[in-house]
């Protein structure tokens, strides 16, 4: 009997998953297309044992398999990238400024990992892969808008049309350089405390409502490339910019009691900032 040729292909990544002793999940950037996420965070937490939290103070946590946030170790690149106090709040907040379009892939390790991570990894690491200059010129363009309305009272809406973009153009490879540019925006979305909300009928005169969490712009610029001076030496370079516009507004008065509302004053967060990262 005469077949036709059987072809299998195999992911690197995801067979050497299958020989570490911890739970290890590789999201693929096809996986990240067929979920449509449009940050880092959007994509992680659609897995299994991967939980949000959320603190006091508006900052976005992750737990794995409900150890403490401070214990997941963020990586970009096999990188940390957070340390000192930055790893005992708001670790999450990390993930959100990361466009999905730029992602190679993502790895999840459930559990203890210190052995090899360090004591950052007594709960889990997540590692994100971003990708590097691709061999042949191509260019690739992401555009989105949506509507959506926030009801605050039966007689009330606000609308918004949260927008996100993405381009990327990669030279492809000229003699033993490659180089790669990217830019985009993204719209983060409020979280809005259920069942609160205040405007001018019980004692406010500002209409909105509560958000758990940061909401506002990130917007991602960076440029990365290698350099091989032969089969087995390269340099590998990357800049990116980041650049944040986010705020947040609270307020903990009953709604029903206009005296208490309006007593309390609003308490507004906001943050307008950027940071560049270079890594060689």
């Amino acid at each position: 009997v005469t077949t036709r040729d059987v072809v299998v292909e195999a992911d690197k990544a995801k067979e050497e998953a299958k020989y570490n002793s911890q739970s290890v999940t590789v999201i693929t950037k096809e996986d990240i297309a067929r979920k449509q996420g449009k940050s880092v965070e959007d994509v992680i937490f659609n897995e299994v044992g991967v939980t949000r939290t959320v603190d006091a103070m508006g900052k976005v946590g992750i737990s794995i398999r409900g150890a403490d946030p401070r214990h997941t170790l963020i990586m970009v690149d096999g990188q940390p990238v957070l340390g000192d106090v930055s790893k005992y709040s708001g670790n999450g907040d990390e993930l959100m400024r990361i466009g999905a379009e730029n992602i190679e892939r993502i790895e999840i390790i459930r559990g203890a990992a210190s052995a090899k991570y360090g004591s950052d990894a007594i709960g889990g690491v997540v590692n994100v892969i971003t990708k590097g200059p691709k061999d042949a010129p191509s260019v690739q363009l992401n555009a989105e808008a949506s509507y959506h309305t926030s009801r605050y009272t039966s007689s009330n809406e606000t609308s918004a049309m949260p927008s996100n973009f993405y381009l990327r153009a990669d030279s492809g490879q000229i003699g033993k350089f490659n180089m790669s540019a990217w830019g985009s925006k993204r719209s983060v979305l409020s979280v809005y405390a259920n069942g609160r909300s205040y405007n001018t009928n019980n004692g406010w005169g500002e209409e909105f409502k509560p958000s758990l969490r940061y909401y506002g712009d990130e917007k991602n610029v960076g440029i990365n490339g290698n350099y091989a001076f032969n089969e087995k030496h390269k340099i590998f370079f990357t800049i990116n910019h980041d650049r944040e516009d986010v705020e947040r507004k609270n307020k903990n008065a009953d709604p029903n009691n206009s005296l208490a509302v309006t007593m309390e004053p609003l308490i507004g967060y906001k943050y307008n900032g950027s940071v560049v990262k270079t890594e060689i």
